[in-house]
């Protein structure tokens, strides 16, 4: 009973891990129905694990299960949006001016360069490497501030913000000329440690992605 045990739980939090992955980056899109059978055929595994791993995205509000009726993809609420965005405009101004100091300048200065040169065409197989680079900023900045409590919080709350990037789908003008020179003035004031700066801007690129978001939901 022990070995079943120990051979189990991989399988159960690979199909979780797996699953949530897919539904994080929209490849099963909110609202889209989910089979079990299908799930189970395409991950290579039992019917067991895969519907453990459904049964905790259900707790967790990934999916919904209707019993005797199926699963679908949670879909995404201008409510949601609302949320996702007013726990960030709180929480990320103050912890980017505290956590400032132990911000590696070297890191800041590669993350600038890895945006300059991030692919943000969705149409091409590495079109989410912007999104990717987006959201590890982000939680670079609450990381600094050296909270554990509030960085497995907020790993939920990047998870489903990392959703409506690619729901609400930016245009490329749009990264181009409002998101990516956002994302160059939040990096050049924490190199600068300007605590000033660092509010105003990420306030600001926060208010904008909101409004961005809303705009195509």
């Amino acid at each position: 009973m022990i070995e079943t045990t120990k051979t189990q739980l991989p399988l159960k939090e690979k199909a979780y891990n797996l699953i949530k992955n897919k539904i994080v980056k929209c490849e099963l899109a909110p609202g889209n129905p989910i089979s079990e059978a299908e799930l189970s055929n395409e991950l290579g595994m039992s019917r067991t694990p895969v519907r453990e791993a459904l049964l905790r995205l259900s707790q967790e509000k990934f999916i919904t299960i209707y019993p005797r009726k199926g699963i679908i993809v949670s879909p995404i609420t201008v409510q949601d949006i609302h949320e996702v965005f007013q726990v960030r405009e709180i929480v990320e101004p103050y912890f980017a001016k505290i956590g400032c100091r132990n911000m590696s300048k070297e890191y800041l200065i590669d993350l600038r360069k890895k945006f300059e040169s991030a692919n943000f065409d969705l149409g091409h197989p590495s079109g989410t490497e912007y999104f990717d680079l987006d959201i590890e900023f982000h939680k670079y900045i609450i990381k600094a501030g050296n909270n554990s409590h509030l960085i497995k919080f907020t790993n939920r709350i990047f998870e489903l913000d990392y959703r409506i990037r690619v729901m609400s789908t930016l245009a490329i003008e749009d990264i181009v000329n409002r998101s990516r020179p956002e994302h160059f003035d939040i990096i050049e004031a924490l190199i600068n440690k300007d605590e000033k700066k660092i509010e105003e801007t990420i306030k600001g690129h926060i208010a904008n992605a909101r409004e961005a978001a809303l705009l195509k939901i």
